[in-house]
Formats: structure tokens, sequence, C-alpha cells
């Protein structure tokens, strides 16, 4: 079997309980920023989202045979990561400090944390958004990082002068590039 990107989870599934590499590594590219998105959230070191991660698949490799819904594997790769999360928290060695809101999130029952179905329907909406991001053109992808993802959270003169455009302009063109992203977005969706 080739061009595993378009086959579902259980067939993926299927495949890697028979040992296909590639299967595997398809699985892994497909859900590796959703595993890896967790552990960031609960505000572990790197090390520490590191060695989730690596305990994450290599849990999901021992249960491979185990799964009883392999379409389902997303959902129990997020449920597995917030195990891997609390068990480092409440580990007897763990020295860190851990904010209030950490605490919450890790160990309150009744806190607003999504269900593993919210956290991958949230996870597949972001990598559609993405996705729809890459086939904006050039000057979009520029203009709308610049104005939502960029870091420095540059003033609208500063993104005026990064696109050499005047600063007038940004706003009908930010208007009409997500326009564009939302056809973009609606039809891939």
């Amino acid at each position: 079997m080739t061009g595993y990107t378009e086959h579902s989870d259980t067939k993926l599934i299927k495949a890697c309980r028979k040992g296909d590499q590639f299967a595997w590594e398809t699985l892994i590219s497909r859900y590796e920023r959703l595993v890896y998105t967790v552990p960031s959230r609960y505000g572990l070191t790197q090390t520490e989202i590191n060695d989730v991660y690596q305990s994450v698949w290599l849990a999901l490799l021992k249960n491979l045979d185990n799964l009883r819904q392999p379409d389902r594997v997303s959902a129990w790769l997020v449920t597995t990561a917030r195990r891997e999360c609390w068990e480092r928290r409440r580990g007897v060695d763990y020295k860190r400090t851990v904010s209030a809101e950490s605490d919450q999130l890790l160990f309150d029952k009744s806190s607003d944390v999504p269900s593993p179905e919210e956290e991958v329907a949230a996870f597949e909406s972001h990598e559609n958004l993405r996705s729809a991001m890459d086939e904006l053109d050039a000057r979009c992808q520029k203009l709308l990082y610049h104005l939502y993802y960029d870091s420095d959270q540059p003033s609208y003169a500063d993104v005026a002068q990064i696109l050499d455009i005047p600063i007038g302009s940004i706003g009908p063109l930010r208007v009409r590039c997500l326009k564009k992203l939302r056809k973009i977005y609606d039809n891939s969706s």
C-alpha cells in the first residue's frame, strides 16, 4: 500500500499492526502536532514535553493491538498525553513550582478542560486553517501572519513598512485576504 495520507485512521492502525513502517510514519505525521500541543499547554519544560511526546508514541506502539476503536486514535492520543502530563506533575521528584492555573488544569476535575474529542476538533480546525493559509498568495500570507501570528505584535505602521505598502491599504487588504482565506477554508472543510 502506498499513499497512506488519504487513508482513515482505522486503515492506518491495521497497517501498523502488520508492522508497516510507512503507515506508522504517516500516523505520527498526522498527529505529531496534536500530541505535542497537549504537554505544551500544561506548562512543562521543553525536556518534559519531549519526554511526554515520546512516551505517548511508545504507549501507542505497545497498545496497537488493544485499541478497540482505531477510528478514535486521535482522542486516545490526547487522553494518553494528558495522563503523561499528570504523572509528571504529581511525581514525587517534581521540584518545579506549579502555577495555580496549571494546577487547576491538571487536577481539578470540574475545570473547563476540553474533552479529547473537543481538543481533536480544535486541532483539526487549526490544521485546516493552516492549510488554507498555505494556499493564499504570498502577500496575504505575510499580511495575515504579521497581523495575527507575529509574536512581536507589530503596529499597522510596522506592517506597512514590512510589506512596503501605504498604511491606509492595510485595512482593505486585510478584508480581501480574510475573504480569500474564508473561501479556501470553507471549500476544504
